[in-house]
């Protein structure tokens, strides 16, 4: 019996650091024909479901991660740190697609432009999961590349065996709009972005229309609404309260798996507190926090009772 199961994407991450990364507004400039120089190179693995995975098993939670990998070495590093972590894996080998893959290009101010090959990720099959296997008290599921089968029997799996859900849903999930709507009257935590929480209304974000937006998600989703709002903190809603929190001062190298180690902390710390969000939101944003400070995904996330200097995050409730 598993304390967590987590379905999602697994990836293997190249990091260049460079000061020649140059940014415009919301762009990266490079200059075409030129040969750039990269001082620092860090190889990792990522992937949201694997990311979250890592930061359960650090917790101590009996975790266990489903995605699918290449028969390649890349594959092979995700298996092994997963071993490393003490993450039970029910990985699937894709024999024609290669590992998820990409190459982050990092400034020195810690923003970032990736380049990415979905490759295996996006082939991940409900056929190829031994759901009989299968047992836990939460299921979080993350990138599931838009599979509506495998969202569907994930959530009765789920409903079948009184487990409850986390979801945190990939941009082609989002994509759905209104339709994505029929399947989080079952879930128990829903973690989304400002602008993926507009998308999913289908309308466009601005800070005024937050009521709204809150007002009609807590209509559809069952249980808990988590809206990331990048350098401006969070919000979360249970239906009948709203909390806020901002972001700590903290030195930012590479943002890459901050909104992983905020959603899986968030899950963390309210299944830890037997329900307080309050205490939930401290613990992701110590997370978050923690793993913008190095390069890659899972470098900063939390051991069980290391939140370093990030304990003390202010949340304010609003009835």
């Amino acid at each position: 019996m598993y304390d967590v199961i987590i379905i999602g994407s697994a990836t293997r991450d190249a990091f260049f650091k460079s000061k020649d990364f140059k940014t415009r507004e919301r762009e990266m400039i490079l200059p075409l024909g030129a040969k750039i120089a990269i001082p620092e190179v860090v190889f990792t693995t990522g992937g949201g479901g694997t990311n979250a995975a890592v930061t359960f098993a650090r917790q101590g939670f009996k975790t266990a991660c489903v995605s699918r990998i290449g028969d390649d070495v890349s594959g092979g590093e995700v298996k092994k740190e997963l071993k490393k972590e003490g993450v039970d894996d029910f990985l699937q080998i894709d024999a024609v697609n290669k590992t998820a893959y990409s190459l982050i290009l990092v400034t020195p101010e810690g923003e970032r432009t990736i380049l990415e090959y979905r490759g295996a990720s996006d082939c991940l099959s409900e056929k190829e999961i031994d759901w009989e296997k299968l047992k836990s008290t939460w299921l979080y599921l993350d990138s599931l590349a838009g599979n509506k089968k495998l969202l569907k029997r994930a959530i009765n799996w789920a409903k079948d065996n009184n487990t409850k859900i986390v979801y945190n849903p990939s941009k082609k999930e989002i994509s759905w709009g209104k339709e994505i709507h029929s399947y989080l009257n079952d879930v128990d935590i829903f973690i989304v972005n400002e602008d993926e929480a507009a998308a999913v209304l289908e309308i466009k974000y601005s800070k005024e229309k937050e009521d709204e937006i809150f007002k009609e998600l807590d209509k559809i989703v069952n249980g808990i609404v988590v809206m990331s709002r990048g350098p401006r903190g969070v919000t979360v809603s249970d239906g009948k309260n709203k909390y806020n929190a901002g972001v700590p001062d903290a030195p930012v190298i590479d943002r890459t798996g901050a909104g992983d180690a905020f959603g899986s902390g968030f899950v963390f710390g309210y299944i830890q507190s037997k329900g307080n969000i309050e205490f939930a939101i401290q613990l992701a944003t110590a997370n978050a926090t923690s793993v913008v400070e190095d390069f890659g995904a899972k470098t900063g996330i939390l051991k069980k009772g290391d939140w370093g200097e990030y304990n003390k995050i202010l949340v304010t409730r609003n009835a």
